[in-house]
């Protein structure tokens, strides 16, 4: 945009019930914050003062942006309130004149997690209100200020969610104001946006052709050339079948999504290279014309990938607006939604993926045969080992013959040690001393995910410091490093704690020693109780702020120590050793 648009995060409370709304709003930059209870008046000459700033919100595309449009067109919000949640009508057809409102929104919802859930792994408080929004009475003095309490505490999580996202809000900006948008399209989500960006139109009629992608002409394999041809055999193009084959020894499943292939409880270390292709997807769209037929100008594609390389390199901020549109372009081929869909480019990209990296592979078996090993092969990647600095600069050459052939880019990582579970979890050091982690067990965490973060961290010092398990937990007192984040389903009506029916969909739990506290479970539509998955046998609750808590007494320091444990065998080979073995050698 071309000036800094004030940030405001506003939340909605509605009692449709009762004929009560309420909001709250908190400036971004000032953080000063504003409640308006039950006044149009006043809400109208807030946001007419602010009509320009950029609201944002936690569900606030299907939701809070329409009970402000209600509100600013003098349509009762509890109306629309109870079209949107009791009779589950589309936002866009609750009442369409409120479709020409004209505000700007930014979504932090990504569709995978409910504020409550993000607001469970920050620490904070997760505590529902007692006020039920079904009341069918105005609410009493007491209640609205539980009410109060209830909706700028949302506000303050979705302020603090913004904070950690920001780089997404910034990227967006950037893309409207380097191709010169109207203001109006950070309204637009990511893929919404780059469908826009590429001037792409989706045809008035469906495709039949899903199923007649080619494969490319530059693959070319000899002894895995039956992959190749099990892709070509139209009766496998069904979508739901999948190929299982044994490459360069290793199981390597093939299929409609991207290459999935890695040595089990796998160590190694020296003359190790991780080789990425550099915008592979995008590359693959581009090099063989495998964009989405629904774009006017294809060629625009091709600049904003080569523009964004040229940034990169010169360290301009724009460049990761320009990934924005780079990355989001093939998953939006396979949105029926978006006006890229084009399933049929969208499968021959991944299918072309996969074998131009299975071409790759070969290349080295048939060069090294056993004086080498292929470690893993993933989306848009594979790893090896090597015997010798020789055997690396051997390779190097084959990746550029490769490289010259499929014109794909390739970026090495040499790595010193690797300890490998599967392809979804790994660790590794670089030669240079960085260290990079994948997967749920021991990837970098970050305030919206934060699962059993003491857990992680306990595996994560044992291969890289040789710190035992156990005086990773055993030294924390951090409550919430020992917090294990539940929540329920929607096949599940309830939780069950002891005798105590509890309405709420997620849980903060702890491992307790306490023979008075109960398992965790949950009540399926049928009547019966299953405890919740990957939880202790006993528990205990908190589902208050716990930020700066010290762990209790009672807290199982042991459970934590067995589960850690169990993890990191599943990484670690007999007679093996850690990543501390390689840094006392060098």
């Amino acid at each position: 945009m071309k000036k800094e648009r004030r940030r405001i995060i506003i939340d909605f409370e509605v009692l449709s019930k009762g004929g009560f709304w309420m909001c709250c709003m908190k400036d971004y930059k000032t953080q000063k914050e504003h409640i308006i209870i039950n006044n149009r008046e006043e809400f109208l000459r807030v946001f007419n003062k602010n009509k320009d700033s950029v609201w944002v919100g936690y569900n606030i595309k299907g939701y809070d942006q329409w009970i402000m449009k209600a509100i600013i067109a003098g349509v009762d919000p509890c109306i629309i309130s109870d079209k949107l949640i009791e009779q589950n009508i589309s936002p866009y057809q609750v009442d369409r004149s409120l479709n020409r409102i004209p505000i700007y929104i930014f979504e932090l919802n990504d569709s995978y997690r409910s504020l409550k859930e993000l607001e469970l792994f920050m620490g904070e408080d997760i505590r529902e209100s007692t006020v039920p929004f079904d009341l069918n009475r105005y609410p009493t003095k007491e209640e609205i200020e539980e009410l109060t309490t209830y909706c700028l505490h949302d506000v303050r999580m979705t302020f603090k969610v913004f904070k950690e996202v920001y780089y997404k809000y910034e990227a967006q900006l950037g893309l409207i104001e380097y191709f010169n948008l109207d203001e109006s399209m950070i309204n637009k989500t990511e893929a919404q946006l780059s469908a826009y960006i590429l001037g792409a139109k989706k045809p008035n009629y469906a495709r039949e052709d899903v199923a007649d992608f080619e494969i490319v002409n530059t693959i070319e394999l000899s002894k895995y050339n039956n992959i190749k041809q099990w892709y070509e055999d139209y009766n496998n193009r069904d979508f739901k079948k999948y190929l299982r084959a044994n490459v360069y020894g290793v199981d390597t499943d093939f299929g409609w999504g991207g290459l999935h292939s890695a040595r089990k409880k796998y160590q190694g270390e020296d003359f190790i290279v991780n080789s990425d292709v550099s915008s592979f997807y995008p590359s693959i769209m581009i090099e063989y014309g495998l964009l989405s037929r629904n774009i006017q100008n294809p060629t625009k594609f091709k600049e904003i990938r080569d523009t964004r390389f040229k940034f990169k390199k010169e360290k301009n901020p724009i460049e990761k607006s320009l990934k924005l549109v780079l990355n989001s372009t093939y998953g939006a081929c396979l949105d029926a939604n978006n006006d890229l869909y084009d399933q049929r480019q969208g499968i021959g990209i991944c299918v072309n993926g996969q074998l131009l990296l299975l071409d790759l592979i070969e290349k080295v078996e048939l060069e090294f045969g056993d004086r080498a090993e292929f470690i893993q092969g993933n989306t848009d990647g594979v790893m090896f080992k090597f015997k010798s600095k020789e055997d690396v600069d051997k390779y190097l050459e084959i990746c550029k013959e490769w490289s010259q052939r499929t014109r794909m880019n390739l970026d090495h990582d040499f790595v010193k040690k690797i300890i490998q579970k599967d392809v979804n979890n790994y660790i590794y050091v670089k030669e240079e001393g960085s260290i990079k982690s994948k997967g749920a067990y021991v990837k970098k965490l970050s305030l919206i995910d934060n699962d059993l973060p003491i857990v992680n961290k306990a595996i994560k010092e044992k291969l890289i410091n040789d710190i035992e398990i156990e005086d990773t937990i055993n030294n924390c007192n951090d409550l919430m490093d020992f917090q294990k984040c539940v929540k329920i389903t929607g096949k599940y009506s309830h939780a069950v704690y002891g005798s105590e029916n509890i309405n709420l969909k997620v849980f903060r739990v702890f491992a307790s020693k306490s023979s008075s506290d109960n398992a965790i479970m949950k009540m399926k539509s049928d009547g019966k109780l299953e405890k919740i998955s990957y939880t202790p046998d006993r528990v205990f609750i908190d589902n208050s702020k716990v930020i700066g808590k010290d762990v209790l007494d009672k807290l199982d320091k042991s459970w934590y120590i067995k589960l850690a444990k169990d993890r990191l065998e599943s990484f670690i080979p007999e007679n093996s050793f850690t990543l501390f073995d390689y840094f006392n050698m060098i």
